[in-house]
């Protein structure tokens, strides 16, 4: 059964925000899945005629070789083994050293072939048949093989897996591949593999795309054990070098690598949790590239002549966190009174300096045939707020706690965001106490849950489909702390729609059933869901070739030396 793609509007709307510093529309090539490196594909929208062209695409032969790039982080990583790391950072780094079966398209989240040359799907969506790409070696020397893709999935979803997950909690994986019957996932040949599913995933092949499901050298995983954490190796253009703990983690180039060899030497990957040193840093010519760039720092990189300059809308939404098991957030007056209180577009405006759009529900814009704006919707009316707490009886407001992080994967500016929440909820009687926290330490204690005088507290998601954030965060079986759904929400109606679109495979449909699920959480407010951000990016100009996802995964393997 062949895969849907994205509707044309859905690509032509992220192709034009995709603007660098000369009002340039960057495409990808040279991604994994081309034979050879080739170089950035660059069509043109100019500024102010709007018109596209296709500029030249180098061949291997003509990109400048070598150079170490160095990049920033939002944070510290937490796990060099891609399937354990928290975060989307993790992923971000190590997606050049590892690959998966499928892989998104260069401008989109559509899936396309990656170590999987082709597959197959049954009419009824049961069975998934893999062709692999012959040829592939991880970076120890073994071959890429379906034993190989059986042992990598086996060992993140089967408990009697004697290596599964390595003693160590892997994040989200039961949710994202529960589809997937680990016992039936069969070799039938050296270069075929068939996946046999427990029920139908609409949106599964996304998933197949996602980092976590990455193929990992089996011979590596039973070679260290829980210290392939430390230890990964995998088929990406990058190998593994070395990773110091708060300084660097470092890669170099894999020169077997079944795409040819990337034009880089290597990569280097500095944890820069404070925003404005990002800049500084960039500007000093201390690191090549810095991505979720301070808001007022935009301006200034967008029209230098020292870098290029990306912009993408991710597949990302910001969202209040409210506790809905205990305290005054457990009335849903009082948490609608919270989303009146809050002052979104200032928000976007003042402090994100519009690198954000308002999001009314926990589907991004960016998946456009799922979203919708259709639903009850919040606009800032203090007057409004302070009625809504009076019929909940606190006409007088209340206290309560209010978890921020210093910094994280989609978290853009959290303290000064949440300061801004903070003096919003002042003005409606909420004396919200902000408790800020390193983003480790922050991730841990939200996984758990809110305690009960924790009222509210700061997350952002990145989905990659319709199904992601709902499932993830509002569904009845990921209450923390079995998943994120920090805030305890818990609606069987909801549960229902989420069953309903995962066991549709008709987009008109899925549309429909996610309308209906938007339309619950607005009436509901779980959560306030503030903005969905514009990615931004600024690379040294002595580099071409790089091209920002919506995902934020920062895939260096086309990017080379000018």
């Amino acid at each position: 059964m062949a895969r849907d793609p994205h509707d044309l509007d859905s690509v032509m709307r992220l192709l034009v925000h995709r603007l660098n510093r000369r009002g340039l529309v960057r495409g990808a090539a040279g991604v994994a899945g081309v034979a050879g490196l080739t170089g950035l594909a660059t069509g043109a929208a100019d500024a102010s005629g709007g018109k596209i062209r296709r500029g030249a695409v180098a061949s291997a032969q003509e990109v400048k070789k070598g150079g170490t790039l160095v990049s920033m982080l939002v944070a510290e990583p937490t796990s060099m083994d891609i399937a354990s790391g928290t975060g989307q950072h993790n992923y971000a780094v190590m997606s050049n050293v590892f690959e998966n079966l499928l892989q998104y398209d260069p401008v989109l989240f559509d899936a396309r072939p990656c170590l999987a040359e082709s597959y197959d799907v049954s009419a009824d969506g049961m069975v998934y048949t893999f062709h692999l790409r012959p040829n592939v070696v991880f970076h120890d020397g073994t071959p890429m093989n379906a034993e190989a893709v059986q042992f990598s999935y086996q060992r993140i979803m089967d408990p009697e897996n004697e290596y599964y997950k390595l003693g160590q909690p892997f994040p989200l994986i039961d949710f994202w591949y529960e589809a997937i019957d680990p016992k039936g996932i069969v070799v039938q040949d050296e270069l075929t593999v068939v996946f046999n599913l427990k029920k139908p995933h609409s949106t599964l092949d996304a998933f197949l795309a996602w980092p976590a499901a990455a193929i990992v050298s089996p011979t590596a995983v039973k070679k260290y054990g829980a210290d392939f954490r430390t230890n990964p190796v995998g088929t990406g253009p990058f190998q593994f070098k070395e990773w110091v703990p708060n300084q660097k983690v470092e890669f170099t180039r894999f020169d077997q690598y079944w795409g040819g060899p990337a034009a880089l030497d290597g990569i280097v990957f500095r944890p820069i949790i404070e925003e404005q040193t990002r800049v500084t840093e960039l500007q000093a010519g201390n690191i090549d590239f810095a991505y979720d760039l301070p808001p007022d720092n935009v301006a200034p990189l967008k029209e230098g002549a020292d870098f290029h300059y990306y912009e993408a809308p991710l597949g990302h939404v910001w969202f209040l966190t409210l506790n809905t098991k205990a305290g005054p957030t457990a009335d849903p007056k009082v948490r609608q009174a919270i989303a009146h209180a809050i002052d979104k577009q200032s928000i976007i405006h003042d402090i994100l300096k519009d690198t954000g759009v308002v999001a009314t529900g926990p589907i991004p814009s960016s998946i456009s045939y799922a979203y919708t704006d259709q639903v009850p919707q919040y606009a800032y009316d203090p007057e409004k707020a302070k009625a809504l707490l009076a019929e909940a009886g606190h006409a007088d407001g209340f206290e309560t706690r209010f978890w921020v992080p210093q910094s994280g994967s989609g978290m853009q500016s959290p303290t000064t965001m949440g300061q801004a929440i903070q003096a919003n909820l002042g003005e409606v009687g909420i004396n919200a106490k902000i408790e800020v926290f390193e983003w480790g330490a922050y991730i841990e204690s939200y996984a758990k849950g809110l305690p009960d005088d924790v009222g509210m507290a700061e997350c952002s998601w990145f989905a990659t489909d319709a199904r992601n954030i709902p499932n993830l965060t509002l569904s009845c079986g990921t209450v923390s702390p079995a998943g994120y759904n920090a805030g305890y929400y818990c609606n069987q109606e909801v549960d229902s729609l989420i069953a309903q679109f995962t066991n549709t495979l008709d987009r008109d449909q899925q549309a429909q059933i996610m309308a209906q699920l938007q339309t619950v959480v607005a009436t509901d407010v779980p959560n306030v869901y503030v903005d969905t951000q514009l990615g931004t990016a600024a690379l040294s100009n002595k580099y071409d070739g790089f091209d920002l996802h919506p995902s934020q995964l920062l895939r260096f393997y086309s990017t080379h030396l000018v």
